[in-house]
């Protein structure tokens, strides 16, 4: 929780803009790892970039988001890696102007972590976002 911390301190993740950011962090975040991810969930990551650039409809990325949300029906819960890497994926198809940014980018850290996701990917894309 130390980065989400980190990050949390240094923004207004209540801001719009913020928000943005926040939202173009995790996309750049997960599309580091996306060979790291389980096959259903490497395409996250480009889907969410896509919707927030214009090219995909939220009815697209709603579709992927219902699809990872299918995949661990029944083990939401688990702790398996395989299961926090798509609830990691999952966060990032949410966007940003809905619901608690601050809230769905804590989980994004937790699930990222405790998912075993690469913790060099993640800092370097904090770095290249927030310039921590």
């Amino acid at each position: 929780m130390k980065l989400f911390d980190a990050i949390s301190s240094k923004v207004d993740l209540d801001d719009p803009a913020e928000q943005f950011l926040a939202q173009r962090f995790m996309i750049e975040a997960l599309g580091r790892v996306t060979e790291q991810l389980p096959e259903i969930a490497k395409s996250a990551a480009a889907i969410a970039n896509r919707f927030i650039t214009g090219v995909a409809t939220a009815e697209e990325v709603l579709e992927v988001r219902v699809r990872l949300w299918e995949a661990i029906k029944g083990r939401d819960q688990s702790d398996e890696a395989e299961v926090l890497k798509i609830r990691t994926a999952i966060c990032v198809l949410h966007p940003s102007d809905k619901g608690a940014p601050a809230d769905t980018l804590e989980y994004f850290f937790a699930f990222w972590q405790r998912g075993d996701l690469g913790l060099p990917e993640l800092t370097a894309a904090i770095e290249n976002k927030y310039g921590i």
